[in-house]
């Protein structure tokens, strides 16, 4: 077909397409490596839902050199090419559909699409992480920071024409690092927050003469996930009206923030909140109103493109006037108070009974009351001797030994004196006398704890025999 008449066709199909019922839509699956195949195919759809027999339909195509045609193949109103080039280069190509039995009645639809061809591999970047936190943009990606990336080359090859080639990877990460692999994929970890420009060498060897080369790229932005919300307030207890918290959020902005005023904690997702934008800033002031004295709830949930945490924040109100802290500082001075008395009373009564103890076997009778006593336990009994004292003293009491024999402290055979005045009475003749008495006046001693006399002695006068 000419020139000229290819010119005609299309104007008349031009002409008359803004009335045709039929579209031609096509499609390719460009771009493709030079030598290698590219697939192009045309389809007709009708606006009206009626078609004609596909046996009355005709499928003509205008396609330019060096671009060639490798294969046709027809279908039920759709018609598709497999075309070849050996040099780069965009290609358009035209195609249009009239009825086979009218060679010169105008065309039903015709369309046009565009294939590219070039000399390099032809493939994608691809990155994940373990976490699924990966979000793809136009300008790159966004992952979170500390965490293993896996970093692919993805082929593409619709003809499969690098099926028995052998590939070659220099991958440089951006941050300063770089590795050489033979395989498409490889890992690699960010440890700080920022933007990365990322690419991969890919080298492909056809035979030992050919081989063909490409470069891909790729833009990173590294954020830190959310770790934390920090909710900061002068005291935890607010007075009934307008209320200022500070938000942090640990973790890299663009952040979104949408914080809610609840009874109890609850979800945000799902629930109204207010939300807030933070595109370089990781802080924010928010003012909540507080209306009857009782406990509040403060959900704040916190997402950026790599992570989302929700916290809540425990708020209790209480009436305008005296402050509750007034009434606790005295209750707590008071119970210390009787606390520390408690326990210095229980300290002292250890103490006493202590003290009860030590000194229970201690005599504490005056002196005159012993004497009376003795004087009734020592009738009758003889006198040994005792140290150098020449008397002959009658035993003590059994009592009184056994109190002596369970003292805490020792005996002393020498007992401190207690001097008495004792009157002289004339004994008659041949009456016994006391041992060491004299007709003059003697003073004889006594213990201050028993007094030891003849028996029947008395101060005041001898008693016969």
């Amino acid at each position: 077909m000419t020139a000229g008449a290819l010119l005609l066709l299309l104007n008349a199909a031009a002409l008359g397409g803004a009335s045709s019922p039929y579209n031609l839509v096509l499609i390719n699956d460009s771009p493709i490596t030079t030598g290698a195949q590219g697939l192009v195919e045309a389809r007709l759809v009708s606006r009206a839902g009626g078609f004609l027999s596909p046996n009355s339909l005709a499928f003509h195509w205008d396609l330019r050199r060096p671009l060639s045609v490798v294969r046709r193949s027809e279908g039920a109103l759709s018609c598709s090419l497999t075309v070849r080039s050996r040099s780069p280069g965009v290609y358009k190509l035209r195609a249009w559909v009239s009825r086979a039995d009218c060679w010169g009645c105008p065309p039903l639809a015709h369309g046009s699409t565009t294939l590219h061809v070039t000399d390099s591999v032809m493939g994608t970047l691809s990155l994940t992480q373990l976490n699924e936190s990966v979000t793809s943009s136009t300008n790159g990606y966004e992952l979170a920071t500390k965490t293993p990336t896996k970093i692919s080359f993805l082929l593409y090859d619709p003809s499969g024409y690098f099926n028995t080639s052998l590939f070659h990877y220099s991958w440089h990460f951006g941050d300063g690092e770089k590795t050489i692999t033979n395989d498409s994929y490889t890992f690699h970890v960010y440890p700080k927050a920022g933007i990365y420009q990322a690419h991969v060498d890919v080298f492909v060897f056809l035979s030992h003469s050919r081989r063909k080369t490409g470069v891909f790229g790729v833009t990173l932005s590294l954020l830190d996930s959310i770790k934390s919300i920090e909710v900061k307030s002068t005291d935890n207890l607010h007075a009934s009206g307008i209320h200022d918290l500070h938000l942090h959020v640990n973790g890299s902005p663009p952040l979104k923030i949408c914080w809610l005023l609840s009874q109890n904690c609850i979800p945000v997702v799902g629930h109204k909140c207010r939300p807030v934008q933070l595109d370089r800033s990781q802080d924010y002031n928010l003012s909540c109103t507080l209306g009857p004295p009782e406990p509040y709830t403060l959900n704040v949930r916190a997402e950026n493109s790599v992570s989302a945490l929700q916290t809540c924040y425990r708020i209790t109100s209480w009436k305008s006037g005296i402050h509750p802290v007034w009434f606790i500082i005295p209750s707590v001075t008071l119970f210390t108070v009787v606390l520390l008395f408690i326990l210095s009373t229980t300290m002292r009564s250890r103490r006493s009974l202590k003290d009860l103890v030590e000194v229970a076997d201690f005599d504490f009778s005056t002196v005159g009351e012993k004497l009376v006593q003795e004087r009734r336990t020592l009738s009758g009994k003889s006198f040994p001797s005792c140290c150098s004292s020449g008397l002959s003293l009658g035993s003590k009491s059994h009592s009184h030994s056994a109190r002596e024999a369970h003292s805490l402290l020792k005996f002393s055979c020498t007992l401190p004196q207690d001097y008495h005045t004792w009157e002289r009475h004339s004994v008659a003749p041949g009456t016994d006398r006391p041992p060491g008495y004299n007709n003059n006046v003697h003073l004889h001693s006594s213990s201050s704890n028993a007094v030891s006399k003849p028996d029947g002695f008395r101060a005041s006068q001898w008693r016969s025999a």
